[in-house]
């Protein structure tokens, strides 16, 4: 193959590409490795620490539809309905505040040639949606296990609503990442600003058609509402939502994502420096 780059002579092979891959997988692989043991080590609970938080909310629910015996489900399976609404929260509300400190927990890491901001990010993103991924198909598997199994309608829509709260709290995340090194006092606010009251405003416990009409034309002004009732669209044949607007969910997500990669790419170097 003939030099791309003829000032500095260097010919860009196949070879070399899948060298460059090679190198940036292992890298990756390391940092995921690393921050697993970072954060599931400390515990002697290990990695079954991630799926108490879940696991206590869908509890939760339950003994409350018992204790109240209220059709709040609006038809649907309990546990179902609820692991459908909190799964797919928490994995939003986890890459959010786990990308934030991203760049200011890993200045050491910086400091090696092969370990790029973006990569400690992606490493992150990708720990974040496998770990999310694993516990709900356990919860599912769990649930089928106590409560019977269900058969799930659209599965392709369910991993669509997924992505779009995984790529929403990616987004934020990478705009924290940017920050908080060098306005530290930021991190103190992203979870009472996007974590309780987006969590009891997004549909986890309720779905649009629930609440007062009056109540629930502010509520859809929260986008992270749509992509749970997209999730809760394709998971149940006894719902289907009418109030949700793909086009507002995608473009919410999707402009978080490039507006927290710009910032990214722009204050890098700034953060790192500050970190």
């Amino acid at each position: 193959m003939r030099s791309i780059n003829s000032r500095a002579g260097t010919a860009i092979t196949p070879s070399i590409i899948l060298s460059a891959l090679v190198t940036q997988g292992r890298v990756i692989n390391a940092l995921i490795l690393r921050e697993t043991k970072t954060r599931y080590g400390r515990h002697k609970l290990g990695f079954f620490w991630m799926f108490i938080e879940p696991m206590f909310f869908v509890g939760l629910f339950l003994a409350f539809k018992l204790l109240v015996r209220s059709p709040t489900s609006g038809g649907m399976p309990d546990a179902y309905f609820i692991i459908t609404g909190i799964t797919p929260f928490l994995l939003f509300r986890q890459s959010m505040s786990s990308l934030a400190n991203a760049i200011a927990g890993s200045r050491s890491l910086l400091a090696f040639p092969q370990v790029t901001t973006f990569d400690v990010i992606l490493a992150i993103i990708l720990l974040e949606f496998s770990s999310l991924l694993m516990v709900f198909t356990i919860l599912l598997i769990g649930s089928a296990a106590f409560f019977g199994p269900y058969a799930i309608e659209n599965p392709l829509l369910v991993l669509y609503g997924i992505l779009l709260l995984g790529i929403s709290g990616a987004g934020l995340g990478m705009m924290f990442a940017a920050l908080v090194p060098i306005m530290p006092s930021i991190k103190n606010i992203t979870n009472p600003l996007f974590g309780r009251p987006l969590f009891f405003t997004s549909g986890v416990f309720f779905t649009a058609d629930m609440i007062p009409s009056s109540v629930r034309d502010y509520i859809l002004y929260n986008p992270l509402l749509h992509m749970i009732e997209i999730i809760r669209s394709g998971f149940f044949v006894e719902f289907e939502s009418q109030y949700i607007d793909h086009r507002y969910a995608f473009l919410f997500a999707t402009g978080l994502l490039l507006v927290g990669m710009l910032m990214h790419q722009s204050m890098r170097n700034h953060a790192i420096k500050s970190a």
